[in-house]
């Protein structure tokens, strides 16, 4: 459990490093409702607005778990299908679930992401050595796409690059469902986790646990 723990952290600092080029040359950024409404512009904007927010929070000397926290709900969550995410963990399962069942299993994967990265968001302070592209050759299908970006740490101690691909689904508007970071996906590792679950408890049962823990 500790491995894919500290899978889910790097994921989240990939996520959250990858935007810095785009903070540096662009803060205070454009925010994503006023950004192109392409995948790449999408991602863009987003990644620049979280960047931009928490290094002005850890300028300030803010950078605490519960200011972490905060900044998270308000600029990271929203630009989270969570729905969409839920039912790819879930896959057979969601079919099953009334709605009410549903929202509530939403609510489980958000706090458990929540749980898993906050932490890891908090104590990130090498935001200058940070840089990144994002790639404007992105692939779509209908209203799901996959935008790559590539990011490097670049000092005196440490080159190296990585590179990740964000997966987006367009509703309302384009939101992050899955990252994936050397063919293994965040939404892969929730679905082995949410299966787990459901086979040592069953379905009713874990509803009732997560019902109890709310």
């Amino acid at each position: 459990m500790k491995f894919v723990l500290n899978i889910l952290k790097a994921f989240l600092i990939n996520f959250c490093f990858i935007g810095i080029i785009f903070a540096n040359v662009s803060c205070p950024s454009i925010s994503p409702a006023s950004a192109e409404d392409s995948p790449s512009h999408q991602v863009e904007a987003i990644i620049s607005d979280v960047i931009c927010s928490f290094r002005d929070l850890n300028s300030e000397g803010n950078g605490t778990f519960s200011s972490t926290l905060n900044l998270t709900k308000k600029k990271i969550i929203p630009f989270i299908d969570l729905e969409y995410a839920t039912e790819l963990a879930l896959v057979k399962h969601w079919s099953q679930l009334e709605p009410r069942d549903k929202i509530m299993f939403e609510r489980d994967l958000k706090t458990s992401l929540i749980k898993d990265y906050v932490g890891t968001l908090a104590v990130i302070n090498n935001w200058k050595n940070i840089n990144a592209s994002v790639s404007n050759n992105f692939t779509q299908s209908g209203n799901i796409a996959e935008v790559e970006v590539l990011f490097f740490i670049d000092n005196e101690n440490s080159n190296q690059s990585a590179t990740i691909t964000l997966k987006l689904i367009r509703k309302d508007r384009w939101r992050i469902f899955d990252l994936v970071y050397l063919s293994v996906s965040v939404l892969d590792i929730e679905r082995i986790g949410y299966d787990s679950k459901i086979g040592r408890n069953g379905l009713e049962n874990l509803l009732q646990i997560m019902l109890e823990r709310s």
